[in-house]
């Protein structure tokens, strides 16, 4: 569990590395490595961005001295 933690992590922040460059240099990676049409490698990178992104809904869930606020319930 914890390796799909830090993965989904890592993938988040790279991801908000490429948004940011995107956003203030209008330099999309993404289209760069897979080209400006719709394309089946650009849709798989989005969903495991968006999936990444899901999991680490957890994280809302836990408190500053560790462990979830939802253990007792």
């Amino acid at each position: 569990m914890k390796l799909i933690d830090r993965l989904a992590l890592t993938i988040l922040i790279l991801a908000g590395l490429l948004i940011a460059l995107a956003g203030l240099f209008d330099f999309n990676v993404i289209e760069m490595i897979f080209g400006t049409e719709t394309n089946l490698g650009a849709q798989i990178t989005y969903g495991v961005i968006g999936v990444s992104a899901l999991w680490c809904l957890k994280y809302y869930t836990y408190t500053p001295e560790g462990g979830s606020r939802l253990r007792g319930r």
